[in-house]
C-alpha cells in the first residue's frame, strides 16, 4: 500500500465514522442546549445520565469491537465464510447481554444515581431521563453486531447515515417536546427523554437492517443467524472482553471523575460535561482516524505485512497533529463563544471557557493515545490496552483527587489530572506498539529467511 493510497484509505473509511460521530454529538448537544436554556439543573441531570447509561451499554459495542478485529484479520486471510460466521454468532449472543443490561436499568435505575451522591431534584430529573432512555438497550445487542460489519470491513457509509437519521429525529422532536408546540404539552427533561429514545430506536433499525445489505464485501445473513455457535462467538468474547473491559474502565473513571465533583458542587458535573462536549468534536476525528487505522492493522496483520501497519499509524498521527493544533487555536481564541452554546448563565460560560484551554492542550497526547490504540487493538492485542486504561484509571483518579484537594484547584485539577493521564499513557502506548511492530517485522523477515 503507498503512501498516498494510505491516506486516502484512512479517510475512505475514517470519514464516514467521523461524520457520524459529529452528527451524533450535535444529537447530544441539542439536548444539552434545549435542557440547558430550560434548566441549568437538567444540565447535570444528562451529564450523570449519560455517563452512566453510556458505560453499561459501551461494553456490548466493545464485544463488536473484538468482532471488528476478527473480521478485518479473516477478510486479510480471504476467509470471508468466517468472517460470516462470526458476525452471525455476535448477532445472537450478543442480544442476551443486551437483556441483562436492560433489566439491570430497568430495576436499579434510582439506586445507581443515589451511589453516584445525587440527591433531589437532580436525582429525579436523571433518573426519570435515564428510565425512559434505557429501553434502547433491548437493541443494544444487535446494533453492535452491526457496528461490526461496517468497522470489520471499513464499508462505513451507513455509520454516517444513521448517525443523520437520529440527530434529525431527535433535534426536531427535542424542541416539540421539551418546550411544548404543535399542542404537545411541555415535558422539559422528559421530553428530551422520549426524543432520544425515539431516534435511537428508528437510527438502530436502520443500520441493523443495512448490515444484511448483499453490496457488503462480508454481512449479516439469515444463515449464518441460524449456525450462530457459541464456540465461535467464544474466539470473539477472548478480543472483545479486554475491549469492553477497557471502555468500562475509561468510562467508570469518569463516572467516579463527576462523583467527585457531584462532592463539590453539583454544577461542577454540568460544567465538565459541557467541557468534554465541545472537545469531543476533534476527539472524534481522532477516534475516526483510529477506527480506520484499526481496520487497516487488521487486514495488514492477516495478510502478514506487519511494516504497513506502522506507516499507517504515521500517517494517521500527522493528520490527527494537524486537527490538534487547529482546534486549539479555535478554542484558545473564542473559548466562552462555545461554552455558551450550552447555558445563559455568565459565571458557568466564563469557567468553562477556562477550562476548555485545558483541555485543548489535552487533546495533543489523546489523539496519540487513540491512534497507538487502533494499531495495537487492529493486530489482535486488546489485552495490553486494557492494562493500559486500568493504569490510566486508577492513576487519573488519584492524581484528581490530590489536585482538587490537596492542592485546592477544584475543577482546573481535574483537567489538569486528565491532561496528565492522557501524556503517561500516550509514552506506553506508543513504546508498546513500536515494540510490536518491530517484533512482527522481524518474525516475517525470519520466515522469508527460512522459506529461502
Amino acid at each position: 500500500m503507498k503512501k498516498d493510497g494510505i491516506n486516502r484509505a484512512l479517510i475512505r473509511i475514517g470519514f464516514p465514522v467521523f461524520t457520524g460521530m459529529l452528527v451524533g454529538q450535535i444529537q447530544q448537544i441539542t439536548d444539552q442546549a434545549f435542557l440547558g436554556h430550560a434548566s441549568a439543573e437538567y444540565l447535570s441531570a444528562v451529564g450523570n445520565a449519560g455517563y452512566t447509561i453510556w458505560t453499561t451499554i459501551s461494553f456490548l459495542f466493545s464485544l463488536g469491537t473484538g468482532a471488528a478485529i476478527l473480521v478485518s484479520q479473516k477478510i486479510g486471510e480471504k476467509k470471508p465464510s468466517v468472517a460470516a460466521a462470526i458476525l452471525g454468532s455476535t448477532f445472537v449472543f450478543s442480544s442476551g447481554f443486551s437483556i441483562l443490561i436492560f433489566l439491570i436499568w430497568a430495576f436499579g435505575n434510582r439506586a445507581i444515581f443515589t451511589l453516584m451522591g445525587l440527591s433531589d431534584p437532580i436525582l429525579g430529573y436523571t433518573a426519570l431521563y435515564a428510565r425512559i432512555c434505557t429501553i434502547s438497550v433491548l437493541i443494544s445487542g444487535f446494533s453492535s453486531a452491526a457496528q461490526a460489519v461496517y468497522n470489520g470491513t471499513g464499508s462505513t457509509r451507513p455509520v454516517m447515515v444513521t448517525s443523520i437519521l437520529r440527530a434529525g429525529i431527535n433535534a426536531g422532536l427535542d424542541w416539540v417536546l421539551i418546550f411544548g408546540h404543535f399542542g404537545f404539552p411541555a415535558m422539559g427533561i422528559a421530553g428530551a427523554a422520549i426524543a432520544t429514545l425515539t431516534a435511537d430506536l428508528i437510527g438502530g433499525a436502520y443500520s441493523i437492517s443495512q448490515a444484511f445489505s448483499k453490496k457488503l464485501p462480508v454481512r449479516l445473513s439469515f444463515a449464518a443467524i441460524r449456525r450462530a455457535s457459541l464456540k465461535t462467538y467464544l474466539a470473539v468474547i477472548k478480543i472483545g472482553i479486554p475491549a469492553g473491559l477497557e471502555e468500562f474502565a475509561w468510562n467508570a473513571g469518569n463516572i467516579i471523575l463527576i462523583r467527585i465533583l457531584n462532592g463539590i458542587n453539583p454544577m461542577a458535573a454540568g460544567i465538565y460535561t459541557i467541557v468534554m462536549s465541545i472537545t469531543l468534536i476533534p476527539s472524534f476525528f481522532f477516534m475516526a482516524t483510529g477506527s480506520a487505522a484499526m481496520t487497516l492493522a487488521g487486514r495488514k496483520t492477516g495478510e502478514g505485512k506487519p511494516a504497513e501497519i506502522g506507516l499507517t499509524n504515521r500517517k494517521a498521527m500527522i493528520q490527527c497533529m494537524a486537527v490538534s493544533a487547529f482546534f486549539l487555536a479555535l478554542f484558545a481564541l473564542f473559548p466562552e463563544r462555545f461554552a455558551g452554546i450550552f447555558t445563559r448563565d455568565q459565571g458557568v460560560i466564563a469557567f468553562a471557557g477556562s477550562m476548555l484551554l485545558i483541555a485543548s492542550i489535552t487533546l495533543f497526547p489523546k489523539a496519540m493515545n487513540i491512534i497507538y490504540g487502533g494499531g495495537i487493538r487492529g493486530m489482535g492485542d486488546t489485552r495490553w490496552m486494557l492494562a493500559s486504561q486500568a493504569f490510566g484509571t486508577a492513576f487519573v483518579v488519584a492524581v484528581a483527587y490530590i489536585m482538587i484537594f490537596a492542592f485546592k484547584l477544584s475543577l482546573a485539577g481535574l483537567f489538569l489530572a486528565v491532561l496528565a493521564d492522557e501524556v503517561v499513557r500516550a509514552a506506553i502506548n506508543g513504546a508498546w506498539f513500536h515494540r510490536k511492530v518491530r517484533l512482527a517485522v522481524d518474525q516475517v523477515a525470519a520466515a522469508e529467511r527460512e522459506a529461502v
